[in-house]
């Protein structure tokens, strides 16, 4: 039986020599080939990327905000955790100081604003007077609270689109109307409502308020009109937590508002009257209504009301007449408004970028 001959293999060639790998190194090779792709930093829970964002510097948030809507979304948590745990410490320290005055009118005027899904507005516009006041307790000034609101303001009107809408205007007086029970000596002192008009008249002792003059008279909804409001009643309630007494001269453009706050103790206390008629449907009514009654009752809608409606306030105090203001100061928020001129325009826009700070005058008792 002949042998079966196989060929010969091809000898290698001297400048081809043949690399022999250990078995260790050949498994570690075949495992890199199977193993997964590496974990990319934006795919970790936001409870973890919130733990490593408080380890960078307050001052980078700006950048990290700017590279995706992720980290963005993480740096909205630490600022509203930061936010919150600087309030709550202050009001545990001491509620009648001045920093848990300033965090508790922050919270309050913007609150409405926050839960209605603008949370990353208020953080973005929060960031510059957080890292200013970062490393001591935080503690902002009057003047930058001021300017944090207006600014932050000005950018919600933005991106609903129409200062004028429902929707702007829905969030401004709900805010407005929850100011009130805030402050301690704050009474509903009338109330009558029906199917499709309410009327409510709050009383407040010690704070008071009046437009000493005005070169427009004008009894239609103002943008800026809400919002001086806004910011007036935010000193008046740091004024009222902290029971200091105050005289102030705001020159506005074409208006002059002269308010304060009075903390003696006399029988003739100064006393302001807010009065408020709602017309609108049955819903508009009841909301506006809890908001002044039972305001730590007040739940949430899942969805704002969409029926039209008009709001008018209409401001008494005696105590403004001496100054040389009217008696009462009459206020519309309704669908109709009347546009901004060019000045007012130029001003809000200043405002908004931080150009331009508030003109105070400051009298102490």
């Amino acid at each position: 039986m002949s042998k079966l001959k196989f060929p010969r293999p091809i000898e290698q060639a001297n400048d081809e020599p043949v690399v022999k790998l250990p078995r260790r190194q050949l498994r570690s090779r075949n495992r890199d080939r199977n193993s997964n792709p590496p974990l990319n930093l934006c795919d970790l829970p936001i409870e973890l990327l919130e733990k490593i964002i408080g380890y960078i510097n307050i001052w980078h948030h700006n950048r990290i905000r700017g590279t995706s809507k992720r980290m963005r979304d993480v740096s909205d948590a630490f600022i509203m955790h930061e936010f919150k745990k600087a309030y709550h410490k202050s009001l545990l320290k001491n509620p009648n100081s001045y920093n848990c005055a300033a965090l508790q009118t922050i919270d309050q005027a913007t609150e409405v604003y926050v839960k209605s899904g603008y949370e990353s507005t208020f953080c973005g516009c929060i960031l510059p007077m957080l890292r200013s006041s970062y490393k001591d307790p935080f503690c902002p000034k009057v003047l930058q609270i001021k300017t944090f609101l207006l600014h932050f303001y000005d950018m919600v009107d933005k991106l609903i689109g129409d200062r004028r809408s429902q929707h702007s205007r829905l969030l401004f007086n709900l805010t407005l109307m929850r100011f009130f029970k805030k402050f301690d000596k704050s009474t509903i002192i009338s109330i009558n409502a029906m199917p499709l008009h309410s009327r409510i008249v709050v009383e407040l002792k010690g704070p008071w308020l009046g437009m000493l003059w005005t070169s427009k008279s004008r009894c239609r909804d103002q943008p800026e009109k809400r919002c001086n409001l806004l910011i007036i009643l935010a000193e008046m309630l740091m004024a009222s937590i902290t029971e200091k007494s105050f005289k102030r001269v705001w020159e506005y453009l074409s208006e002059i508002y002269v308010f304060g706050n009075d903390t003696s103790k006399c029988k003739r206390v100064r006393k302001t009257l807010f009065t408020f008629t709602v017309n609108g449907s049955k819903k508009i009514c009841s909301l506006f209504r809890s908001c002044l009654e039972d305001p730590n009752d007040f739940v949430w809608p899942i969805k704002w009301p969409r029926d039209q409606f008009t709001v008018t306030l209409d401001i008494t105090c005696k105590e403004a007449m001496k100054w040389g203001c009217s008696k009462s100061l009459h206020m519309e928020f309704g669908p109709f408004a009347e546009p901004l001129s060019s000045g007012e325009e130029e001003y809000m826009n200043d405002c908004s970028s931080g150009k331009t700070l508030l003109d105070v005058d400051t009298v102490t008792e």
